[in-house]
């Protein structure tokens, strides 16, 4: 990775299937760095504390995993993304948010007169899990920034879904996910602006 023109990378663990709360730092200029946590200099004195021997050799494999595994995920989760796009395309109200050109790991759409909170608790009876935002901002109560930015009403933010496609996520998934999306909407159609 040729990091001449980035300041700083974060990466965390979990997002390429490594443990939860392992992270990596990638800083072009470490000394322009303030310690997090001050005492015995390690992490070049960004993070003192001793090292998770076992927890970073595990993250540094899932993160080869990932590599050697991106082209080929990466073309199924834009399959599964893309079919859904289509799917959601064919129902009046719903509209979809994430860019063509964004991440095909997360598709966020809007049901402009329903509150999202009111979609999660539709789909999880289902046991379909998604979510109104993400989880490093679930617990702020105002609106979504990034949408905001985009120039998303407010109706349409409060509206909004978040979708997310993985490694573990099957065409089944997807299959049911649409079944269940079906029979919710016919439900609150009507409340659609």
């Amino acid at each position: 990775m040729d990091l001449n023109n980035i300041d700083s990378i974060s990466l965390s663990g979990h997002k390429f299937n490594g443990l939860k709360g392992q992270g990596v730092l990638l800083v072009n200029h470490i000394q322009n760095v303030e310690p997090t946590v001050h005492g015995g200099g390690q992490e070049y004195g960004v993070r003192s504390g001793t090292a998770n021997l076992p927890n970073d050799i595990a993250m540094v494999k899932a993160m080869k995993i990932a590599n050697e595994n991106f082209e080929a995920l990466n073309a199924f989760v834009t399959e599964l993304n893309n079919d859904v796009r289509q799917f959601l395309n064919k129902y009046h109200g719903v509209y979809i948010n994430s860019s063509t050109s964004g991440s095909p790991f997360v598709l966020n759409i809007s049901f402009p007169g329903v509150k999202g909170e009111v979609l999660v608790n539709a789909f999880s009876k289902y046991d379909i899990m998604i979510s109104t935002t993400s989880a490093c901002s679930s617990k702020r109560n105002k609106l979504n920034e990034v949408l905001a930015a985009m120039g998303l009403s407010d109706k349409s933010i409060e509206g909004s879904i978040r979708l997310s496609f993985g490694a573990t996520t099957t065409k089944e998934d997807i299959a049911r996910f649409k079944e269940i999306f079906i029979i919710i909407y016919e439900e609150i159609k009507e409340l659609l602006k």
